[in-house]
C-alpha cells in the first residue's frame, strides 16, 4: 500500500507518512510534517528557524486491522526570528503534552456510554482514568448542548406542560428542583434546592 493511501486511511492532511514497522500487536508509523516551517505562537511571525528533533513522541491513534496504531511525531525544535522565542512545533491532529489524538480521544465518550468507564478502558486499551477524564469533559459540552436543544423546543413548542420535581442530592440534607416538559419529555433545568 502506497504512503498516500495510508495517510488518506489515518486522515491525517498535516502529516506524510515516512515508515511504518509492524509489531506484534501494533503498528508504529513514523510521520513528519508537510509544511517545512510553522508560524511562531507569541507574535505569528512566519520567520521562524528550525533548530533540529528533540525527541520522537509516540501518540495512540484509531486503531486499525484489530492492533493499535501508534504516530510517531518528531518534536522540532524552531526558533522566531523577529521575537526569539524558542516553542516546539504544534501539531492540530494532537493537543500538547497529550498521548493520543484528538480523533481516538473522540472514540472513547461512545465507547462509554451504556456501559462502565472500567469496560470502556478494557475495550479500548487505555488507562481508566484516561477514560473518565474524556468521557468527563465530553459530558460537559454535551449536556449544555442537549440542554440548550430542548430549551429551545420549549419555548416554541405551543402547550407547553410544565412538571416540576424534587429530588435528593443527599437524604434528608440536600435537595435540588427538577424542571422537566412532559409532553416533549425532555429535562429542561435543576434549581438549587426546593
Amino acid at each position: 500500500m502506497h504512503s498516500h493511501s495510508i495517510k488518506v486511511l489515518l486522515d491525517l492532511p498535516e502529516l506524510n507518512v515516512c515508515a511504518i514497522q509492524k509489531e506484534k500487536d501494533q503498528v508504529l508509523i513514523e510521520v513528519t510534517p508537510i509544511d517545512a516551517t510553522q508560524p511562531c505562537p507569541v507574535c505569528t511571525s512566519t520567520q521562524t528557524i528550525r533548530r533540529g528533533t528533540a525527541y520522537q513522541r509516540k501518540v495512540r491513534h484509531l486503531p486499525a486491522f484489530g492492533k493499535r496504531v501508534y504516530l510517531l511525531l518528531p518534536a522540532i525544535r524552531l526558533t522566531c526570528k523577529d521575537c526569539h522565542a524558542h516553542f516546539v512545533w504544534h501539531y492540530d491532529c494532537v493537543a500538547p503534552k497529550k498521548r493520543y489524538t484528538k480523533a481516538f480521544e473522540a472514540t472513547l465518550p461512545k465507547q462509554a456510554i451504556g456501559a462502565t468507564i472500567a469496560h470502556a478502558a478494557r475495550l479500548s486499551e487505555t488507562p481508566p482514568t484516561t477514560v473518565h477524564r474524556v468521557v468527563r469533559q465530553w459530558m460537559a459540552v454535551e449536556s449544555v448542548r442537549v440542554q440548550r436543544r430542548c430549551a429551545q423546543q420549549a419555548k416554541v413548542s405551543t402547550g407547553l406542560v410544565l412538571g416540576i420535581d424534587d429530588f435528593a442530592i443527599r437524604k434528608g440534607h440536600r435537595y435540588n428542583t427538577g424542571l422537566h416538559d412532559l409532553r416533549g419529555g425532555t429535562f429542561l433545568d435543576v434549581i438549587p434546592g426546593r
